[in-house]
C-alpha cells in the first residue's frame, strides 16, 4: 500500500466529525431556516407573478417539495409551515440526528425549491443538509449534545469522512465563486464596491451607520482597502478550509468576522447564519474519545459480532 493510501486509510479510521462543532452547526442551520419561515409571510416567501400564479415553483423535481405537495391553499400553506417548524425545532434542540437529518434536508430542499426568490443561504443550506445525512445516519445518540462515547461504525466512517470533506469542498467553491464574481466586476477591482454596497437601497448599511462612517466612506483609500480586504479574506478562507484543523480555525475566525459584518450591516441574517454554521461544522475533526470510554478494538469487534 502506498504512503498516500495509508494516510487516507488512517484519516478515515480516525474520522469522527460528531461533537460540539457539528451540533452547533446543525442547530444554527435549523435556526436560519426557522428565521426565514417564522418571520416571513406566505406572500413574501412565494411572490405571485404572471408566470407563477401561486408563487411556487413546482415543475419537475420541485413538485416533491413540501409546499408543492401540500398545495397553495390556505390550509396547505399552514400545514407546510407547521411541519417545517416542527422538524427545524427538533434539529435545533439536537434530538436524534439519525432520525432528523433526512427531514431536515427535505425541509431545506422544499424551501429552496419552491421559493421563486430563494436567497443564497437557502440554496447552500439545501446542499449542506444533504451532505450531513451520511454523517448523521450513523449517529445513534438520542441527542447531538451528548458526548461521543463510541466511534462510528466502520460502515459509516468512510461515508462520514467523504461527506465532511465534500462539505469543506463546497465551502471552498462558494468562496472562490464569490471571489471570481468580484474580480470580474470593475467596481471591486478599482476598490469602489463597498461604497456602492453601503448605499444599496435594499441591502445597504443602516442610515445611522452610514452617517457615522460618512467621512470614511468618502475616502477612496478607506473604501478601497475595505473592498480588497473582503476579497482577500474570501481567498484565504477558500484555501484554509481545505487545510489542517489549525488552518480551518483561522478560516473560522475570518469567516465569522466577515459574515457577522454582513449580518448586521446588510441585514442578511439567514445567509450569514448558514455560512457561519458551515464554517463551524468544517472545523470538526477527529475527536478523541475519553480514554475511560474508548473501547478497545477487540471489544468493539465482539460487540458488533
Amino acid at each position: 500500500m502506498s504512503t498516500w493510501a495509508r494516510s487516507a486509510v488512517h484519516a478515515i479510521n480516525r474520522a469522527e466529525p460528531r461533537g460540539v462543532p457539528l451540533a452547533v452547526g446543525r442547530s444554527l442551520l435549523a435556526a436560519a431556516g426557522l428565521l426565514t419561515i417564522l418571520f416571513s409571510s406566505d406572500s413574501v416567501l412565494f411572490v405571485r407573478t404572471a408566470e407563477l400564479p401561486d408563487g411556487m415553483r413546482c415543475a419537475g423535481v420541485r413538485a416533491a417539495s413540501l409546499w408543492c405537495v401540500m398545495g397553495p391553499t390556505e390550509s396547505g400553506l399552514l400545514v407546510s409551515r407547521v411541519l417545517a417548524v416542527a422538524v427545524l425545532v427538533l434539529v435545533l434542540v439536537g434530538f436524534s440526528p439519525k432520525w432528523t437529518c433526512v427531514p431536515h434536508w427535505y425541509v431545506s430542499f422544499s424551501l429552496a425549491a419552491a421559493m421563486d426568490m430563494a436567497n443564497g443561504g437557502d440554496t447552500i443550506a439545501q446542499v449542506a443538509t444533504m451532505l450531513l445525512v451520511p454523517i448523521c445516519l450513523g449517529d445513534d445518540r438520542v441527542s447531538q449534545w451528548r458526548p461521543v462515547l463510541r466511534p462510528l461504525a466502520p460502515s459509516w466512517r468512510g461515508s462520514a469522512f467523504a461527506a465532511h470533506l465534500g462539505l469543506r469542498g463546497q465551502l471552498c467553491l462558494i468562496y472562490l465563486g464569490a471571489v471570481t464574481a468580484k474580480l470580474m466586476d470593475p467596481l471591486w477591482r478599482h476598490g469602489a464596491a463597498m461604497n456602492i454596497v453601503a448605499h444599496h437601497p435594499q441591502y445597504g448599511f443602516p442610515a445611522s451607520v452610514r452617517e457615522l462612517l460618512s467621512p470614511a466612506l468618502n475616502s477612496y483609500w478607506f473604501v478601497a482597502v475595505l473592498s480588497w480586504s473582503v476579497i482577500g479574506a474570501q481567498v484565504a478562507i477558500a484555501l484554509l478550509i481545505l487545510g489542517r484543523r489549525k488552518h480551518r480555525l483561522i478560516a473560522l475566525v475570518l469567516g465569522c468576522g466577515l459574515h457577522l459584518g454582513i449580518m448586521f450591516l446588510m441585514s442578511l441574517m439567514s445567509f450569514g447564519m448558514v455560512m457561519i454554521a458551515l464554517l463551524i461544522i468544517s472545523f470538526a475533526s477527529a475527536t478523541p474519545l475519553r480514554r475511560a470510554d474508548q473501547p478497545s478494538v477487540a471489544t468493539e469487534q465482539r460487540s458488533r459480532s
